[in-house]
């Protein structure tokens, strides 16, 4: 018996809707150099299986950029933070038959990086806020 594994676009969407919602500041899910600032950015950094003797699972970490205006200060980019994290106080709603297990705030790293993922240059100071998703899709069962 297979399983549908979810869609990785979905939990991103997922969690740009709650994000802007709760915040009224964008959130991308590619970096753009264009964008009028401040937003954030999220994308997903790991997948692994932590199934259960129950349930099939996923954890899906995920990485949330904090891009604050290019003149604001660092209490500007807190305010963002916290904006942020209070939004994912709130669990995140999937489409389907996918249950969301558990969602965790694992932290805040500051960054002063000149690429993400290779593709992007950032040329100034940001944070990024990590979460853990673990999402389920299927029981288990004896036959």
């Amino acid at each position: 018996m297979a399983y549908k594994q979810f869609n990785m676009a979905d939990l991103i969407a997922a969690i740009q809707n709650k994000i802007q919602d709760k915040t009224g500041i964008l959130c991308y899910d590619s970096m753009n150099d264009n964008a009028s600032r401040p937003f954030y950015f999220a994308e997903a950094v790991e997948k692994r299986p932590v199934s259960s003797k129950t349930m099939y699972t996923d954890a899906v970490t995920v990485a949330i950029h904090v891009m604050a205006s290019k003149d604001g200060t660092s209490a500007d980019r807190y305010k963002l933070i916290q904006q942020m994290e209070e939004a994912l106080t709130e669990d995140i709603e999937l489409q389907g038959e996918f249950d969301l297990i558990m969602q965790t705030n694992c932290g805040i790293t500051p960054m002063d990086t000149k690429e993400i993922n290779g593709i992007t240059k950032i040329n100034e100071e940001h944070t990024v806020v990590s979460y853990e998703f673990i999402i389920g899709y299927g029981f288990k069962c004896k036959i």
